[in-house]
């Protein structure tokens, strides 16, 4: 089936700043499609200091059912969301709000089951693996969870500010009640599973989150950036003939638990 708009189609968003880059739309909306949901999905760029202003708009549109979230706003989105689903306060990052019910906007939290579906959809082993986790943000604090709950033997966060990599690791490890994260130096070790959880590399002129010469066969490089598929992080990881992961993965994992999210009938 076709996706096809009228006036009854309810709209999901997409919100960040930039959103050029935004990969869900595409993803999702044959998914509604397919469910046969008159919902459809569009990217709407909501400049970080026009946030709390924009989500007011977005709270009177009653035929708006929710919105997903990307950088910069997972975590100014907190503070303005009327509750949280115990993920999404637990990660403390939102990528997902849901119009309840009683018109009430609650956040939610897929990133890291997302990542972690990807992962195991591509046959990528997380259980027993060391990993190297380069960001502190939003994103990577639901990756942190969802990898230390997956069985990882242990995880480095390396962030360009130590102290959030250190409240990262604190985080995670007192939720869990072991020490399975520490912060450390954007330096993969032999055979390590390595997330960029950083924006770097949505643009051409970015730096690259680490050296690609410490990168070697039988490690696996992994992005969340979807937008561009290939990143210069991931085509620089194939040059040294190191297995590649693209951050599309993340969206695709996550996407069809979304959609049914929203879909569902409440109340």
């Amino acid at each position: 089936m076709g996706i096809v708009i009228g006036g009854t189609t309810r709209l999901m968003g997409v919100i960040g700043d930039p959103i050029v880059q935004a990969r869900t739309p595409g993803a999702i909306n044959p998914i509604f499609a397919a469910m046969g949901a008159d919902i459809v999905c569009v990217p709407l760029h909501v400049p970080a200091a026009d946030l709390a202003t924009c989500w007011a708009g977005l709270k009177a549109m009653p035929n708006l059912v929710g919105f997903g979230i990307t950088l910069p706003h997972k975590q100014a989105a907190l503070a303005l969301c009327d509750s949280l689903d115990p993920l999404a306060e637990r990660v403390g990052a939102v990528n997902l709000v849901r119009r309840e019910a009683d018109g009430s906007f609650r956040g939610y939290q897929f990133d890291g089951a997302g990542f972690l579906r990807g992962l195991t959809q591509a046959g990528i082993a997380v259980e027993g693996r060391s990993c190297l986790m380069i960001g502190a943000g939003g994103a990577a604090v639901a990756i942190a969870f969802a990898l230390a709950e997956a069985g990882a033997s242990d995880i480095t966060v390396a962030n360009r500010t130590n102290a959030k990599a250190d409240a990262l690791a604190d985080k995670v490890n007192t939720a869990l009640r072991r020490a399975v994260l520490r912060a450390g130096p954007p330096e993969p070790a032999p055979g390590q599973l390595v997330i960029n959880a950083t924006s770097l590399g949505l643009q051409e002129s970015d730096a690259l989150p680490l050296d690609p010469e410490a990168l070697h066969p039988g490690m696996t490089v992994a992005e969340v950036i979807a937008q561009p598929e290939v990143t210069a992080l991931l085509r620089a990881a194939e040059a040294r003939g190191v297995a590649v992961h693209s951050g599309m993965r993340m969206i695709e994992g996550q996407v069809s638990a979304i959609a049914e999210h929203l879909a569902e009938r409440r109340g």
